[in-house]
């Protein structure tokens, strides 16, 4: 009897150990989508926080605000619903390159020895500027530098010609005394910024030089990070225009 009992005892161990190597051996396989998804995304927290960290109150507040406003504009853009999360592949990639970007602003990032001259630069260009040519289909520009901190500014944009432009919105990150500018857009355009609320990655700089703001453009793919001269703007008085370049010699 007691033989008979360990025995039935032993079997029923066995049943439970073989069960419990099963359900160890096969887990119920996890979406790929949703894998590839969850590593990008644990990418892009992870250098939000690393930049963030690097920030002063201001600039973490205007990343936070950057954030939200770039979320909105993945979601558009991959026809996610608002408020939804959807792990596919349109929001995969978007993620990937926002945490590329992020990763990127923060090895750049500006040194805490030239944060002073930041701000000074800054605070020293808030307001309008804006160029404005006659010649061949004439040309205008203009920025009009809202806000700004020893860490960021923001604003608008316009640039175009009599026959066509267009307008919207920057955001930039201050690095070594240059203004790095990400822009949006108010209209589609093929082969333009994105529509607003997203924002492009950085396509220009500007940089004070004297009394004026020299504009440059990514020359060529923004990966290499090569930038050529574009125009040189005057500050524009309120309810003012900026001065007419009769000769010529600079944006045309």
């Amino acid at each position: 009897m007691t033989r008979a009992r360990c025995v039935h005892i032993g079997l029923a161990a066995a049943v439970a150990l073989a069960f419990c190597q099963m359900a160890g051996a096969a887990p119920a396989p996890q979406d790929a989508a949703a894998q590839a998804y969850d590593a990008q995304d644990a990418r892009l927290n992870t250098a939000y926080k690393a930049l963030s960290k690097s920030l002063d109150d201001a600039g973490r507040q205007a990343l936070r605000a950057e954030e939200r406003q770039w979320i909105a504009g993945r979601d558009q853009s991959c026809g996610v619903p608002a408020g939804t999360a959807v792990k596919n592949e349109c929001t995969t990639t978007q993620t990937s390159f926002r945490a590329d970007e992020l990763t990127s602003r923060l090895k750049q990032a500006t040194p805490a020895s030239s944060a002073t001259a930041s701000s000074a630069a800054g605070t020293s260009i808030t307001g309008d500027w804006g160029y404005r040519s006659d010649c061949n289909l004439g040309h205008s520009a203009q920025l009009g530098v809202t806000a700004s901190s020893a860490t960021a500014a923001e604003g608008t944009w316009s640039d175009g010609t009599r026959v066509s432009g267009n307008q919207g919105k920057f955001k930039g990150e201050w690095r070594q005394g240059k203004l790095y500018l990400r822009f949006c857009a108010e209209d589609a355009e093929r082969g333009g910024y994105p529509v607003c609320p997203a924002f492009s990655d950085v396509a220009a700089y500007v940089a004070p030089e004297g009394k004026r703001l020299t504009w440059f453009q990514v020359d060529g793919p923004a990966s290499e990070g090569t930038f050529s001269k574009y125009v040189t703007l005057d500050r524009v008085p309120k309810g003012g225009r900026a001065p007419l370049d009769k000769p010529c010699k600079d944006g045309q």
